[in-house]
């Protein structure tokens, strides 16, 4: 049976180096645009419950717990299934950058940031949660452009990311 995970990475991966524009692009998502999606996330709450202070920093404070809970998530099921980064399972591909660690690939902390924050916005009714699918999808296509994720982790992190979303989303609808 062929293993669609890794024929889909390699594809991925062989187009690293070819061209500088999409390396930076790849590494850009891979790195950086989960920043920008958190500053964008918190400056929509502002805006939209700047008059009511006491709401602005709940909802801060709630929306860092559901990121904490879905990052104890990954933590969880990257104990439990063990799967290291690409570069440990196949040395000779191509990374732009070391990860922090190679213990833990699935699932994608990053992609699980990006899309829990894509729900959450979406959950809120926040201005730019659609903008916030494209950049999750700029953040997971960066880790897999980078060489330090399989498409699986990807998915994995995703769905988490829902999972977290609608355990929130349902906390904040009983309060």
């Amino acid at each position: 049976m062929k293993d669609y995970n890794k024929i889909f990475f390699d594809k991925i991966n062989s187009w690293q180096g070819k061209n500088r524009w999409l390396d930076a692009f790849g590494r850009a998502g891979a790195e950086w645009v989960v920043i920008v999606m958190v500053a964008w996330l918190m400056a929509s709450v502002f805006v939209v419950y700047a008059p009511d202070w006491s709401a602005v920093w709940w909802l801060i404070f709630t929306l860092s717990i559901a990121w904490l809970v879905g990052w104890l998530a990954d933590i969880g099921i990257g104990l439990f299934v063990r799967e290291p980064r690409p570069q440990v399972n196949e040395p000779q591909i191509k990374q732009l950058f070391t990860p922090f660690s190679y213990w833990k690939s699935f699932p994608s902390d990053h992609a699980m940031t990006a899309f829990l924050i894509f729900f959450l916005m979406l959950a809120l009714g926040l201005p730019g949660a659609w903008a916030m699918f494209i950049l999750a999808f700029w953040v997971a296509f960066g880790r897999l452009y980078a060489g330090v994720h399989y498409p699986i982790d990807i998915l994995g992190g995703l769905t988490v990311a829902a999972g977290v979303a609608v355990w929130t989303r349902l906390i904040l609808f009983l309060l």
